[in-house]
């Protein structure tokens, strides 16, 4: 081999070894050693029925859930309950979390680890938990994930006791809720389609729309008084029933926040086990930007003639689990999901030069 030639071999070897090199060092390796072992947050364990506010600050947002005599709730969402395991699962990793590794103690690398919890566009997760008192109990910064630290599905996190420069690692995860809306269960409603005996638009008024199951066994809604030479629009039908089922929030309301006209378009589904839900919809905005607000309500109606399935809780049992839930609150839906609510007969018809 020519002179020439060893040189590019060489040359192409060693940038090999330095390219593998760099990926040996970036990779995820499970750690081996310890070389400390304490806690994260020492006596925070015996400290904890003393929490009554937990406020975390990320990216200059903050989220402020607190104890109240309802349980936890979110102030920034005014006072929606929160999900108790969210509320567990953040105390308890922080309780048992123990520091493996010191790292950096220069604020100028904090950054790298996402700890550097003065940059309003850092990801950092500032977390402090205080009494009834304001006082704090514990203040902690968590940054950046470390995945694969103890091999495949345990990961470890990197830390800094809010009051301390040094870094550390920590044995786990901490999975801190973020945003106001991560704290809360999303899921408003989950009443099935085959569950919905009849829905009514506008009930009440001149443009009353009903469609509805001839029995309990029956799968589809019949959509009243079909005008002559048109048809029900089955599909939208269908998604008429299904309207409740899985049904999300977007952002949520006290509902006396929000102006409810007193003509305000209505919706009400009557299940077959006589579960009545009744929505009341504010709308703002027009056209793309439009944003829909609804409020619910749940009451006690009288079942469909037959046996219920299996396992049924009576109505008056149903409604009282979902009025805590509902009760108060207004609820900004999908455009895909709120639309359903102010249809019209025409809406549910199919256009008319489609009709056979």
């Amino acid at each position: 081999m020519s002179p020439k030639g060893v040189l590019i071999l060489a040359t192409l070897t060693l940038g090999a070894v330095a390219l593998a090199a760099h990926a040996v060092m970036r990779r995820d390796l499970p750690i081996t050693s310890v070389a400390v072992e304490e806690p994260l947050l020492p006596g925070l364990a015996d400290r904890l029925a003393e929490v009554t506010t937990i406020e975390v600050t990320t990216e200059g947002r903050k989220a402020t859930v607190r104890r109240s005599e309802r349980g936890w709730v979110v102030d920034e969402l005014d006072g929606f309950p929160v999900d108790p395991a969210k509320v567990q699962s953040l105390a308890r990793s922080l309780a048992t979390a123990r520091l493996l590794e010191p790292k950096t103690d220069r604020p100028e690398r904090w950054a790298r680890l996402e700890l550097d919890a003065d940059n309003a566009k850092s990801r950092t997760r500032s977390v402090v938990l205080k009494n009834a008192q304001g006082q704090p109990i514990a203040s902690v910064v968590v940054g950046k994930t470390r995945y694969g630290a103890f091999g495949p599905g345990r990961g470890a996190v990197y830390v800094r006791r809010a009051d301390e420069p040094r870094a550390w690692l920590a044995d786990r995860r901490i999975e801190v809720p973020e945003e106001p809306l991560d704290w809360v269960e999303r899921e408003i409603l989950d009443i099935p389609s085959e569950k919905v005996a009849a829905v009514t638009l506008r009930p009440g008024t001149e443009a009353e729309v009903t469609a509805k199951k001839p029995s309990r066994e029956a799968s589809e809604l019949v959509l009243d008084r079909v005008p002559e030479g048109r048809a029900a629009d089955k599909d939208k039908l269908d998604r008429l029933a299904s309207t409740l089922s899985s049904l999300s929030l977007q952002d949520v309301r006290a509902a006396n926040r929000l102006p409810f006209a007193e003509d305000a378009p209505r919706a009400r589904f009557a299940t077959v086990d006589g579960v009545v839900v009744e929505a009341v919809v504010h709308k703002e905005g027009e056209g793309d930007d439009a944003q829909y607000w609804v409020r619910f309500a749940a009451q006690v109606g009288e079942p469909l003639p037959g046996q219920p399935a299996e396992g049924t809780k009576p109505a008056a049992e149903q409604v009282a689990a979902l009025a805590p839930r509902l009760d108060g609150w207004a609820f900004k839906l999908s455009r895909w999901s709120a639309e359903r609510l102010v249809w019209t007969r025409d809406d549910l018809l199919q256009p008319a030069d489609k009709t056979s």
